[in-house]
């Protein structure tokens, strides 16, 4: 398993290759400081997991250093790592195709956390990000807001950033179908996007490894 840090700061590079050897001994960690070092190093590995993103690198800064990785690499799980800590920014990482978004200011367990749930095939939506979407009473679960069993397996495929036409190709059904389920999902969660609902299974702690 290889799983790639594109980050400037050498003080983090050394911070997360001890995490994601906490998390993940058997990953291979790697590092580029650059946009164009981290997308030539990505299509050199052959068994890239993760890829750990700033948003702030000297040749792109913002959400275009996200558009830029996933255009070249689109089924990539990149998770985003930024100075920045407000709900848009996750919101806008999220819409554009991040499976998670980690401030830098976490500490190493929070760091740890995300790194394990992205592995693991969920969305790491950070605590500051929670209250923009609609309070839920906990405990709780899917079954609890009326979602059927297949929209939750649309729902925990929808938090592994998978896209409705390779939901629709996992599950052997139509795609039209897929978007039903899904509309019908986020009508009970009581959003109106795919990123708030995964905000909101977040914050249910449900993942898309999840049973």
């Amino acid at each position: 398993m290889d799983v790639l840090l594109v980050d400037d700061h050498p003080i983090l590079h050394e911070t997360l290759r001890v995490v994601v050897g906490s998390v993940a001994p058997q990953a291979q960690f790697h590092g580029e400081t650059s946009l164009g070092g981290g997308i030539s190093k990505a299509r050199q590995l052959k068994d890239l997991q993760l890829v750990l993103l700033d948003l702030m690198l000297p040749s792109c800064t913002g959400i275009d250093a996200l558009v830029q990785f996933l255009k070249v690499l689109p089924r990539l799980r990149i998770l985003i790592i930024s100075a920045t800590e407000d709900s848009d920014s996750v919101r806008a990482a999220l819409d554009a195709g991040a499976v998670g978004y980690l401030p830098k200011t976490s500490n190493p367990k929070v760091i740890a956390e995300a790194v394990h749930t992205v592995l693991q095939g969920g969305t790491y939506v950070p605590p500051q990000a929670l209250g923009a979407v609609p309070h839920l009473k906990t405990p709780i679960t899917l079954a609890d807001l009326g979602i059927t069993e297949r929209q939750a397996d649309v729902l925990k495929l929808v938090t592994k950033g998978l896209s409705n036409s390779e939901i629709a190709r996992q599950l052997s059904i139509a795609e039209n179908t897929v978007k039903q389920h899904a509309h019908a999902a986020y009508r009970a969660l009581g959003v109106s996007s795919r990123t708030e609902a995964m905000v909101v299974l977040a914050k249910m702690g449900i993942r898309g490894d999840a049973q």
